[in-house]
Order: C-alpha cells, then sequence, then structure tokens
C-alpha cells in the first residue's frame, strides 16, 4: 500500500486551504468547544488522515497545537487524546475566567462602537433563532460563543486568546461535570450582559459577568466522573 504524505491532497483533489493544519486545528478545537467530541477521546492519527485527506504531519502539527492550547493530551506510545479536566482544573478555569472575562467587559462597556453593537446583536440573534427553532445543540453552542464574540470587542487580542483556550477548557468541564442544563438562563442573561455594555455601564457589567460565570461553575457536580469517548467520524465533519 502507498504510504499517506502530504502530497496526497493533490491526488485526491482535497484544496490545500481546506486540509492545512490550521484548517484541522479549528475543525477540532470548534468540535470540543461545541461538545461533539468528548473528553477522552482517542484522536487516531490514522482516523485522521482519512478523515482530512492528509498525511501525518499535519495532522500531528494540528495535535501538537491543540495540546499547547490544554485541550488535548499528547502520551507517549499511546497518542493523543480529548483532555480530561481534573476538578481541581476545574476551578481553577473558572477563577481565571472570571478575573479575565470581568477585565474584558469592563473594556468593551468603556470602548462600546458601532461595531461592537452589531457583533452582539447578530449573535444574540443567532441564539434567539436557535431557541425559537427547538435546535438545543445550537443553544449550547451560540451561548459558549457569546463570550468569545464579547472578548473579541474589547480591542485586547491576547486575553482574548486566553478567553478561546478557557472557553474550550470549561467546554470539557462542562461537558463531565454539569448536572443542571441552564441554557436558557444563559440566554437571557447575555442579554442583559449586552445592555450593560452598550450602555456603557461598566461595574454592572462586570458584576453580572461574575455571578453568570459562578452560575455556570455552581451548575456542575465536581466529583470525578468517567465520560464516554466520541466515535470521531461522527463528531468532525470535513464538508
Amino acid at each position: 500500500m502507498k504510504r499517506m504524505d502530504d502530497n496526497s491532497d493533490r491526488a485526491t483533489g482535497t484544496s490545500a486551504s481546506h486540509t492545512g493544519s490550521g484548517h484541522i486545528y479549528r475543525s477540532v478545537f470548534d468540535a470540543i468547544v461545541d461538545h461533539k467530541l468528548h473528553p477522552g477521546t482517542h484522536l487516531r492519527e490514522d482516523e485522521l488522515c482519512e478523515l482530512y485527506g492528509v498525511g501525518r504531519t499535519r495532522i500531528r502539527a494540528a495535535l501538537s497545537r491543540l495540546a499547547s492550547d490544554h485541550v488535548v493530551e499528547l502520551q507517549p506510545n499511546k497518542g493523543a487524546f480529548v483532555a480530561r479536566p481534573s476538578v481541581e482544573e476545574a476551578l481553577e478555569v473558572f477563577r481565571a475566567r472570571r478575573l479575565i472575562e470581568g477585565h474584558l467587559i469592563r473594556r468593551a462597556a468603556e470602548r462600546r462602537d458601532d461595531t461592537m453593537h452589531r457583533a452582539l446583536s447578530e449573535h444574540l440573534h443567532s441564539e434567539e433563532e436557535a431557541r425559537t427553532t427547538g435546535d438545543v445543540a445550537r443553544v449550547i453552542q451560540r451561548c459558549g460563543r457569546y463570550h468569545q464574540v464579547l472578548a473579541d470587542q474589547a480591542e485586547s487580542p491576547i486575553m482574548a486568546r486566553f478567553v478561546r483556550e478557557l472557553i474550550a477548557r470549561s467546554s470539557l468541564i462542562i461537558a463531565i461535570y454539569e448536572v443542571e442544563k441552564s441554557s436558557e438562563c444563559e440566554v437571557d442573561e447575555h442579554r442583559l450582559l449586552s445592555d450593560f455594555v452598550l450602555s456603557g455601564k461598566a461595574d454592572e457589567a462586570v458584576e453580572l459577568m461574575d455571578r453568570h460565570l459562578l452560575r455556570i461553575e455552581n451548575s456542575l457536580d465536581l466529583v470525578p466522573k468517567t465520560e464516554t469517548a466520541t466515535v470521531l467520524q461522527r463528531a468532525l465533519s470535513t464538508r
């Protein structure tokens, strides 16, 4: 059998722009954030090569980048696995989110402009649309992404990058430890958070963000659990 390498993209007719390690990284990262890939899932290189039509070099580059974001664990002689955060890590992640997102929402309230208004309004509309159509999976997805949209508007790219990693780690934590579903409440709180930001009410926005994140943390049963792994073909889509 001919060994698959990075030149296989041309053989399969797949566009390099859709099979580079950056695209693979984003695809797997988003699947983790959206709860499609569960903690403990084995990210087998041969399966990923087949799914994306690329060789191991690009797969390993993407997995290495995911590991640097602490959402994938690389285990010697075993391979790559979606990370399984401990209770201690869960508590630390939410402490970090309250500190960083509290700072970012204050910046956003102080720097509000038309671009921010459009970004938040469009996102809230997508949350409402998902809830109206009864698309529970999309409501969860949209609620998780609200925090990144808000962070991106604060004009603090380094901290926004930290938030992106923390959101991904939070998604793993929620997948393992959540016992109380709260997406509808999140939509309502996101609307109020946006109102505070766009009205320049920084103190109120910071206080609500802290309560909002604490409520999510309090919906978790922070004791060790076993999570069922995910079938890669079911979780990842290359189309």
